[in-house]
């Protein structure tokens, strides 16, 4: 082994992800923006979902490692969004990994939820993630190459989240683990791994929005947790590439809580 060289590190290779082609979801902004850069900077593809007309910014500045393209689809329409993975199948010429990470949240007490708060929920955060999910594991079924694919929870599919009024969004990210878990049993004999990742209060533009509905609930969402503080969201850029590579082989079914010790 070279003296200094990582490259020949047997434990560090099992993380190695370059030239893997993996599909995310709500990939121009938020977590799965932040999904996106931290794979890409390790070598992988990235074919990112979205509803925006094109790429944002952010998105058109991935340049490490391998390639990267952007796809408008909206994960609710299930016949749409089945095309689009057909073509990025097409355009990559395999799909090794997925991360459904688009999601939606109305912040509003349980009797004033409407009934488009609710099905606009669930059929993003929901529907959605099946949808993705169903359509990325045929290809990975198709190519016999096995994969994995890393959905994206919630604490709030833990437990009851006191500062918000999220029923909508608390049974949608309860029914992804439910979801996680379920799929990943039937699809071990295909060698894909399902896994979920459970975030705690995490600064992303989502979670900014509702601290401006309400800026009281900052010091609440820290006094919440263990370690009395929100994170950034590249700390959870690690157990990202963990569950992305081989690192992983043996790890499915599974929900990994980072929270700072919120449940």
């Amino acid at each position: 082994m070279a003296q200094n060289g990582a490259l020949d590190n047997p434990v560090l290779n099992k993380f190695n992800v370059e030239g893997k082609n993996i599909v995310i979801t709500g990939g121009c902004r938020g977590l799965g923006f932040n999904f996106a850069h931290a794979l890409a900077q390790c070598g992988a593809n990235i074919a990112a979902i979205d509803l925006n007309e094109q790429a944002s910014e952010e998105l058109e500045k991935l340049s490490f490692g391998g390639k990267y393209k952007y796809y408008r689809s909206n994960v609710a329409d299930y016949q749409g969004l089945k095309k689009t993975i057909d073509q990025i199948h097409e355009d990559f010429g395999s799909i090794d990994g997925c991360v459904p990470a688009a999601g939606i949240i109305r912040d509003r007490p349980f009797l004033e939820h409407t009934e488009k708060d609710w099905r606009d929920t669930i059929d993003v955060n929901l529907n959605g993630v099946f949808f993705t999910i169903q359509h990325c594991a045929a290809k990975m079924v198709e190519q016999k190459t096995g994969g994995s694919i890393v959905c994206i929870a919630s604490t709030a599919g833990h437990k009851s989240l006191s500062p918000q009024t999220i029923a909508a969004y608390t049974a949608s990210k309860y029914a992804v683990r439910g979801l996680a878990k379920q799929t990943a049993h039937e699809m071990a004999k295909h060698n894909i791994r399902v896994n979920s990742i459970s975030p705690g209060t995490i600064l992303t533009d989502m979670l900014k929005g509702v601290m401006e509905q309400d800026p009281s609930r900052r010091q609440l969402f820290v006094e919440s947790c263990a370690m009395k503080r929100l994170a950034n969201p590249d700390e959870l850029s690690g157990i990202m590439l963990y569950l992305m590579s081989e690192a992983s082989s043996y790890t499915t079914g599974q929900d990994f809580l980072v929270d700072g010790g919120l449940v």
